[in-house]
């Protein structure tokens, strides 16, 4: 079973996501609290699809 992906990951991600313009930058909040819910759906499912070492 994958591990859960930690808020250091999503934050990193996010970080980098808006950086490189794959999320855009959002005048109000709710708007990054979206991307953030579906940016951690993609994070899981890859750390789910990653096999065990």
């Amino acid at each position: 079973m994958a591990k859960p992906a930690t808020y250091e990951m999503l934050k990193a991600a996010m970080i980098k996501a808006i950086e490189t313009g794959l999320i855009p930058r959002h005048p109000h909040l709710d708007g990054y609290i979206k991307s953030w819910e579906s940016l951690a759906l993609v994070i899981q499912a890859a750390l789910e699809a990653t096999p065990d070492n």
